[in-house]
């Protein structure tokens, strides 16, 4: 490869978006959980949600403040899946 492509490639796109790249386990994980029905797949989205606000605060992204309705429901989801289920009057 020629060196000023790599030179591009981590200047343009690996730096900038770092913080992204280094969640994407967390996400693909939290999803994987989810998807096998496991309570704790909720932390990897609240985490990974919580790592998406940090990127656009501090990019001065301030839409991404919304995030924090999605963090609010997987907390509430995480919470409503480990309840017992109720017995039947």
């Amino acid at each position: 490869m020629n060196s000023d492509l790599l030179l591009w490639l981590w200047q343009d796109v690996v730096e900038p978006s770092w913080l992204s790249l280094a969640l994407a386990p967390v996400v693909l994980t939290g999803y994987w959980l989810l998807g096998r029905r496991k309570r704790a797949g909720w932390w990897f989205v609240i985490a990974s949600n919580a790592g998406l606000l940090a990127i656009g605060l501090t990019n001065r992204q301030y839409g991404l403040v919304v995030v924090l309705v999605l963090i609010f429901q997987a907390f509430r989801n995480w919470r409503s899946w480990g309840r017992a289920p109720r017995a039947a009057a």
